[in-house]
């Protein structure tokens, strides 16, 4: 297969503008307590929640997934608030820093549903289990101990947030195009319910 009929897709869930706003000031917040350099920080209008990472897809199977999502679409607006702050793989050993959500069937649902709507058109099955999550940095490779030490701190300190709770209408395929200055997203398709 030619590589440049293939595109790197993921499909998610865009936020409302004032959640994106709080996100910005959970992220300037934590600014200020790391250490410089040691973070990577996503930027705030890059932020969504990800349902299901495609990789490098065909754009003729990126169609025909467009058309399955479209025709089984059967899901209605739902409430969701973000509500705390965690990282991966632990608070403990933190590589990756996100915002949580409250579980919700709803959302369950359709991230199963994007799932088999995916390995059907994919061929391949994920075996990890769905784990709603907003990332906002991740850590640099090789931070000193000190620094690992405060981030860690500062993260079990902060890991309860105000909650935000917002309505979920909505989700989208995206491109992802990695650049030096981080990646750019841009929409292919939209579903509304």
């Amino acid at each position: 297969m030619n590589h440049d009929d293939e595109i790197r897709a993921f499909v998610a869930i865009p936020l409302p503008n004032e959640v994106t706003k709080y996100l910005a000031e959970i992220i300037s917040d934590l600014k200020l307590t790391f250490p410089d350099k040691s973070v990577k920080w996503v930027q705030p209008e890059n932020i969504h929640l990800t349902l299901k990472f495609l990789g490098n897809i065909s754009k003729s199977t990126l169609h025909f997934l467009f058309e399955k999502l479209k025709t089984e679409n059967q899901f209605a607006p739902f409430n969701l608030s973000i509500n705390k702050i965690g990282a991966f793989p632990s608070l403990y050993k933190p590589q990756v820093i996100w915002v949580g959500t409250s579980s919700h069937n709803t959302l369950s649902e359709l991230a199963q549903f994007v799932e088999k709507s995916t390995s059907m058109v994919k061929n391949e099955n994920d075996s990890k289990s769905f784990s709603p999550h907003l990332t906002i940095a991740r850590l640099s490779p090789g931070v000193k101990k000190n620094h690992f030490d405060i981030i860690k701190q500062e993260l079990y300190k902060r890991r309860e947030i105000n909650p935000i709770s917002f309505t979920i209408n909505h989700y989208c395929v995206y491109q992802s195009i990695l650049t030096s200055k981080g990646p750019i997203y841009t929409e292919l398709h939209k579903y509304i319910f």
